[in-house]
Order: structure tokens, then C-alpha cells, then sequence
């Protein structure tokens, strides 16, 4: 049976109490970061993801598959939004990046330490990259339209495949998640995870891992999972201490990616 090593952290259980959310959107939305934000999240760099083949999902408009490629990562990202042209994302994306900033404005308390006029720029500059290869990618061979969980690739199709900001996050704000009457059950969290782990053929990276509270706890999901998958064997798990900054320093508590490995194979 695989050992779930929790780096640093001490999980707070599945039953403890979430308290409110710290932000409540009333839809998904469609922006990006910059890959110096996954290597905040994830604790990985560009250079040690060179020559190896990785799947960014979902991607939205994020820069990191851009990014990647340039450094010589075979990136691929994923979004069910890549179906629509780049005048119509470019859109979305504005529009939802000032959704969010005045939602996070009016929970002012709670992203103290966030610079909200920095984290715009962020996400527009991140923008700005993502739309140049978008255009570029004539074959659509980078940016693939298709959703979770059902992936349109052959079993371990990727070294490393890395999902950020949709598990967890857009869960509903009973589990500690921000999206009221979410799709996004504890059962569609297990089948995309199981999903995402069919196309890796070495490491999977999920983040983030807590509730978007203040405190933050561990997502009573990601403790479900992990149970699940240390139950069925097959997979080494750990929490990766991330830097990413999620709002004011109780947010920040427990915050972490989750690296699921997969184990060797025995001959």
C-alpha cells in the first residue's frame, strides 16, 4: 500500500467544520497565470520539465504552455473555452478578470496581502502571451477543446500533467469551495483525479488543496481522495509547500500542492 506523506502539514480530518468561504463567484471563470505562478504553485521549474511531455488542465488562458514550449517543454493545454475563437476568449477573459477583482475588492479583509491592481496585471500580461500562441497554433495540436473527466489522449500520454484552479476551488461553498450549486461534486472530483492519472505516466500536480476559508483547512475532498487512492494502491502521494499567494496569511495555512507518483512497476 502507498505511504501519503504529509509534507509539513497535518491534515485536519474530514469531518471538521468549514467555515464560510473567504469569496463567493456566481460563475466559473476564464483567466490565466504566468509559469512563474505554477512554479509558485507546483514548486516546479521550466528546466527540469524540459524534453518531457506535459498536459496543463485546464489550461484557460494561462501563458504556461507558451512558456514551456519555448523553454523546450512538449506542453499541451486543455479547455473546453478553446473551442471559441481568440477575439471572443480575449473578451471572456477581460470581463471575468474585473468580475473577479471587484468580488475580491468587497471581501477587502480578506486578501490583505494580496496587491489586487499587481494581480490584474498578472493576469492580463499572462493574457497577452497565452492569445499570441493561441493564434499561432494553426493545427490546434497545443490547445486542445475538451473538459474533465473525459480526456481525448491514450493512457500515460504525459510525464506530468498539472490541474490548478478548478478541483476544489469551484466546488460549492458547503466543502469550503466558492461556486454555489456546483457541478462539481465529490464524485466528479474522484473521476476527473482518476481521469487525469490515466494520461500521466509519472507525476500528477493538483492545486490547490485547501478551502478557500480563514482559516484554511484541507479540502475535505482531497482527504476523501487521497483515502481512496492509498486504498487502491499504485500511487505515492505528498503535499508540496507551495508560495502561491491565495489572500491574507490564514488562507495561506496549509497551503500546498498535492504530487500523486506514480509507483514503479515490478518485472
Amino acid at each position: 500500500m502507498a505511504d501519503v506523506h504529509f509534507t509539513r502539514f497535518t491534515p485536519i480530518g474530514h469531518n471538521a467544520a468549514v467555515t464560510k468561504p473567504t469569496l463567493i463567484l456566481d460563475r466559473m471563470q476564464f483567466f490565466g497565470r504566468l509559469a512563474g505562478d505554477y512554479h509558485a504553485m507546483f514548486g516546479v521549474t521550466l528546466d527540469a520539465l524540459k524534453g518531457r511531455r506535459v498536459l496543463d488542465c485546464p489550461a484557460g488562458p494561462s501563458s504556461f504552455v507558451a512558456e514551456a514550449v519555448a523553454a523546450g517543454v512538449h506542453a499541451v493545454g486543455v479547455d473546453p473555452l478553446f473551442v471559441h475563437n481568440a477575439d471572443e476568449l480575449r473578451r471572456r477573459c477581460e470581463e471575468d478578470i474585473a468580475y473577479t477583482l471587484k468580488a475580491m475588492a468587497a471581501h477587502g479583509g480578506a486578501y490583505t496581502d494580496l496587491d489586487l491592481a499587481a494581480y490584474a496585471d498578472n493576469k492580463h500580461a499572462a493574457l497577452k502571451i497565452f492569445l499570441g500562441d493561441f493564434q499561432q497554433d494553426r493545427s490546434a495540436s497545443r490547445y486542445i477543446n475538451a473538459s474533465l473527466p473525459r480526456l481525448p489522449f491514450k493512457d500515460e500520454s504525459f510525464d506530468h500533467t498539472f490541474t490548478a484552479h478548478l478541483l476544489v476551488t469551484y466546488s460549492d461553498p458547503a466543502s469550503g469551495g466558492i461556486l454555489p450549486d456546483s457541478p462539481f461534486t465529490e464524485q466528479w472530483h474522484h473521476d476527473s483525479v482518476m481521469e487525469l492519472l490515466r494520461v500521466t505516466k509519472r507525476s500528477m500536480h493538483l492545486y490547490p488543496t485547501t478551502t478557500r476559508t480563514s482559516p484554511a483547512r484541507r479540502h475535505p475532498y482531497i482527504e476523501s481522495l487521497v483515502a481512496k487512492l492509498q486504498k487502491q494502491g499504485g500511487w505515492n502521494f505528498r503535499f508540496e509547500p507551495s508560495t502561491y499567494q491565495r489572500g491574507d496569511a490564514l488562507q495561506n495555512q496549509l497551503n500546498a500542492s498535492l504530487v500523486i507518483e506514480r509507483q514503479a512497476r515490478t518485472p
